[in-house]
């Protein structure tokens, strides 16, 4: 049985991303020899970032309840369909490799691509059964902050995610590239950046989803810093999966520490590969174990290294 959506006109004509609105480059596209054709791609996304930094308040509002609810025992459940979605998997995907956080902590399903989370259907996007089947496979609680995000604000499986959201009392954050729609009334915190009309109209993988992409990677590296997986600017949680890894945090030891990469390296491999605990083991001179611990227990690398001296 579909989620209900009386509130969402979907006979209507779309809301529009693309009408209203002047066109950011030439209207006739097909006419241009390349290197014109890539100016006016490029000129039509030129002013997202300004429209991004614009919802700010909101984004930090947003960071503000991810946080609470991580830090509460929830996860980070982003859900989208077609470009959106497809975005917000990438972003969910790139972080627990990134912050050293469990992948179950943070995942994400766009419309169609089941649990395997993928590329999904653009067919699904207008299936609120399909929204109810992802909503249960992935067992939302209240403990849970859910991030919904579409381009018009009207589509049906993410307006039945944020639905069902809010039966269970998870809290929303929606990210809209519209003003006032149907899925941004459902949201505890309402991202809105409205790009206006695209260079190839309509196609909202365009402005929209640059706009989205910034968004989201506010959203998550935010949680990620305020969560204390960030040590000055440095990602002291990533996971040491490849050479170039382990490279790249032998070096983020070194600076942090102000030891040479080799004492960097042979840090980490005393304390399995740990950046965290290398940096505790470099800073106070307590033994591998001792700063592992420590480390653990503590939100941040400071208050690790303060606890030990």
């Amino acid at each position: 049985m579909s989620v209900p959506l009386t509130d969402v006109p979907l006979t209507d004509e779309p809301l529009s991303v693309v009408r209203d609105a002047p066109l950011p480059g030439p209207p006739d596209l097909d006419l241009l020899d390349t290197d014109d054709a890539v100016s006016a791609v490029l000129a039509g996304q030129e002013h997202v970032a300004g429209v991004v930094r614009s919802a700010q308040p909101q984004i930090t509002r947003a960071v503000d309840l991810l946080t609470r609810a991580y830090e509460g025992g929830g996860r980070l459940l982003l859900f989208g369909a077609g470009a959106s979605g497809r975005l917000a998997v990438q972003e969910a995907v790139e972080v627990p490799g990134t912050y050293g956080i469990p992948a179950e902590r943070i995942q994400a399903r766009v419309a169609g691509g089941g649990s395997g989370h993928l590329v999904g259907t653009d067919q699904a996007e207008d299936d609120t059964d399909l929204a109810l089947t992802d909503f249960a496979e992935l067992a939302v609680t209240g403990l849970d902050a859910v991030i919904a995000v579409a381009a018009s604000g009207r589509t049906p499986y993410t307006c039945a995610i944020a639905r069902s959201a809010r039966q269970v009392g998870a809290e929303v954050v929606t990210v809209t590239n519209v003003a006032g729609s149907p899925l941004a009334a459902l949201a505890d915190v309402a991202i809105e950046v409205a790009v206006g009309a695209e260079v190839v109209a309509g196609s909202t993988r365009l402005a929209a989803g640059t706009a989205q992409k910034l968004v989201l990677n506010a959203l998550t590296t935010t949680t990620m810093i305020r969560l204390g997986h960030v040590h000055g600017h440095y990602m002291v949680d990533v996971v040491a999966a490849n050479e170039k890894l382990r490279h790249r945090i032998s070096g983020v030891v070194a600076d942090s520490t102000a030891h040479t990469a080799a004492e960097a390296w042979a840090a980490l491999e005393r304390c399995d590969w740990n950046a965290r605990a290398a940096i505790v083991h470099l800073a106070t001179g307590a033994d591998p174990a001792t700063a592992a611990r420590q480390a653990g227990r503590s939100r941040t690398v400071r208050e690790a290294v303060a606890a030990l001296r």
